[in-house]
């Protein structure tokens, strides 16, 4: 229990060797797909903030916004925004096709 004074040895006491750590880390699936799945999250969450974002801060006098702009070229039929349908294809380039 007590400290040893040099000089004294214990007859308890181990070897160096005997009490070393294996540093090695050994990583199963679990462990990979945890970083997928934090990574998923914290891209839902930023997408979904985003969206709540174009509806609370863009007011209908502001310009149409790249979600609806992108929304309304592949025709997803949903609103992505503050501004009608009608506002936003008036405002998008529209590109001839020769």
């Amino acid at each position: 229990m007590f400290p040893l004074s040099i000089g004294e040895s214990s007859t308890n006491s181990r070897s160096f060797a005997e009490m070393s750590v294996d540093l090695k880390q050994h990583l199963d699936l679990a462990d990979y797909l945890g970083v997928l799945a934090v990574w998923c999250i914290f891209f839902s969450i930023l997408f979904v903030l985003s969206v709540i974002f174009n509806f609370v801060c863009i007011k209908k006098d502001d310009d149409i916004t790249a979600l609806e702009r992108w929304g309304y070229n592949r025709n997803i039929g949903m609103k992505l925004g503050p501004h009608r349908r009608s506002m936003v294809a008036r405002q998008v380039p529209q590109t001839i096709i020769e």
